[in-house]
C-alpha cells in the first residue's frame, strides 16, 4: 500500500506538469527560453572579454552544463576517460576487419570491473571476465587523452558533412549530438574549457535532423532535450520486452523522462504511458488478491477472461510478432513443454473465445511484445488472435469508434 501511495503521488505530479502541453504554456515557455538565451549570450560576451583564451567558457555553455547536472546524471568532474576495446567488426564498403572501441567516463573501478558512464547517458559495467556478445573477445581498457580525442573528433567532423558523423553506427568517434555534449561536459569537468566551448559551438552550428537547419544557441537545449528524451523512450519501450524488468521499474523510468524533459515530445508519450502503467499496477495488485482456481477448474468464460488478462505478460523480443513468446518456442518456434503462451491458448480455444476477445479489442494495456519503436497493446493482441481463429484478414477501425467497431466485428464474426 505504501508503494502504491508513492507511485500515486509521482503519477499525480507528472500529470500536473501536463499543463505544459497547452498552447499558452508553450508560448510562455518559448518566450522564457528565448529571453534566457539572449541574456546568457549577453553575459557571455561581457564575461569572455576578461578571460584568457585557454580559460574561456561562456556563461551560455556553463548554464547548459548546470542544466545537464540536474538530470540525475553522474557529475563528470575529474573523471578518467577510457577507451574500451570491444573486438573487431566488418567495416563497409571494403568489408575489412577494424577494431571497435567505445569511449566512457570512469565512475568506479576494481581489479576486475569498471563502472562507467557512456556517451549515450547510460550507467554500465564492464568486467574483464565477460566477453563482447558480438565478437566473443574479452574487454580491454585503456586510459585515453580526452582533450586529444575531442580535438581529433572535431577535426574529423568538420572535414566531413555533419550528418555523416551523426549517422555512422559503428564508428567509435560518432558525431551524435548527445555524445558530443557529454564529451563537452567531461572537458569542462577536467578543465579543458576551450575544447568544451568548441564542442558547444559545433553543436549549435550542426543541423537538426528534424528540420535540417542549424539549431543555434537558442535552440540547442531544446534539441538536446528532444534527443535525450527520445533515446530514453526507446530504451524504455525496449525494456517492456524484458519480463525481468518490473512494471514499477518501467513506471519510474517514464516518470524520470517526464520530470527531466518536460517540454519534449518524449515527455508527452511518457506521461500517457505512465498513466496506463499506473492503472495496470493497481489492477495487478487487485488481481493478485483474488483467490483464483486453476485454469482447468474454471468455466470456459472464466478461462477466456483470465487468458485475456494474462496477455499483458505475452512476451516477445520485438513487436514483429506476438508468437515469439519463449513459451511458444521463441524465434525458432521450437517445441517446449507446457500449454504455450496466453495467445496460443486462446487460439486453441477457438470460436468460444471470440465474443470476449472482441470486447477486449480496445484494451490499451501494454504487453511484453515490444522493441525500441513500439509496444503491442492487449487489444492489438486480441485482434491478431481473432484473425488466427477466423482468418478473414479484415481489420476494423478500433481507434475511431471502438463501440461501433465491436458491433461490426460481432456481426462479421458471430453473425449477431
Amino acid at each position: 500500500m505504501q508503494r502504491m501511495l508513492i507511485l500515486a503521488l509521482s503519477v499525480f505530479a507528472i500529470l500536473l506538469t501536463a499543463c505544459s502541453d497547452q498552447p499558452n504554456s508553450n508560448q510562455q515557455a518559448q518566450n522564457s527560453d528565448s529571453e534566457s538565451a539572449v541574456a546568457l549570450a549577453e553575459v557571455s560576451e561581457a564575461t569572455d572579454q576578461n578571460i584568457p583564451t585557454e580559460q574561456r567558457l561562456s556563461a551560455y555553455s556553463r548554464a547548459l552544463f548546470d542544466w545537464f547536472d540536474t538530470l540525475g546524471v553522474p557529475v563528470l568532474n575529474n573523471r578518467k576517460y577510457l577507451q574500451i576495446y570491444l573486438g573487431h567488426y566488418n567495416a563497409l564498403p571494403d568489408n575489412q576487419l577494424k577494431p571497435n572501441y567505445t569511449y566512457v567516463f570512469l565512475l568506479e573501478s576494481t581489479e576486475t570491473e569498471k563502472k562507467v558512464y557512456t556517451l549515450d547517458m547510460r550507467n554500465s559495467t564492464y568486467s574483464r571476465e565477460d566477453t563482447d556478445m558480438f565478437s566473443g573477445e574479452s574487454y580491454r581498457y585503456k586510459e585515453f587523452d580526452l582533450r586529444a580525442d575531442v580535438i581529433e573528433r572535431l577535426k574529423e567532423l568538420r572535414t566531413n558533412h555533419p550528418q555523416i558523423g551523426h549517422l555512422r553506427k559503428f564508428d567509435s568517434r560518432t558525431g551524435d549530438p548527445v555524445a558530443l555534449f557529454i564529451l563537452a561536459r567531461g572537458c569542462y569537468g577536467s578543465g579543458f574549457n576551450q575544447q568544451a566551448e568548441d564542442l558547444i559551438r559545433y553543436l549549435s552550428e550542426m543541423p537538426d535532423f528534424r528540420t535540417g537547419k542549424p539549431v543555434g544557441k537558442e535552440g540547442l537545449k531544446k534539441s538536446l532535450s528532444e534527443d535525450m528524451a527520445l533515446s530514453f523512450m526507446q530504451s524504455t519501450r525496449q525494456g517492456f520486452s524484458d519480463s525481468k524488468v518490473t512494471r514499477e521499474a518501467l513506471l519510474r523510468q517514464l516518470l524520470d523522462i517526464a520530470k527531466h524533459y518536460p517540454e519534449s515530445t518524449g515527455a508527452v508519450e511518457a506521461r500517457k504511458s505512465a498513466e496506463i502503467l499506473f492503472r495496470m499496477i493497481r489492477e495487478d495488485e487487485a488481481h493478485s488478491q483474488k483467490k483464483l482456481r486453476p485454469l482447468e477448474e474454471m468455466t470456459v468464460r472464466e478461462q477466456v477472461a483470465e487468458l485475456i488478462y494474462q496477455l499483458r505478460d505475452q512476451n516477445a523480443e520485438s513487436s514483429f510478432s506476438i508468437f515469439t513468446d519463449p513459451r511458444d518456442g521463441g524465434m525458432m518456434h521450437q517445441k517446449v513443454p507446457g500449454k504455450g503462451s496466453p495467445a496460443t491458448q486462446l487460439i486453441e480455444m477457438g470460436e468460444v473465445a471470440l465474443e470476449q476477445l472482441i470486447e477486449a479489442v480496445d484494451d490499451d494495456s501494454f504487453t511484453r511484445c515490444a522493441d525500441s519503436h513500439s509496444i503491442i497493446r492487449v487489444g492489438e493482441c486480441c485482434q491478431t488472435i481473432i484473425d488466427r481463429i477466423q482468418p478473414t484478414g479484415r481489420r476494423f477501425d478500433i481507434v475511431g469508434n471502438p463501440q461501433q467497431a465491436k458491433a461490426a466485428m460481432k456481426v462479421w464474426y458471430l453473425g449477431n
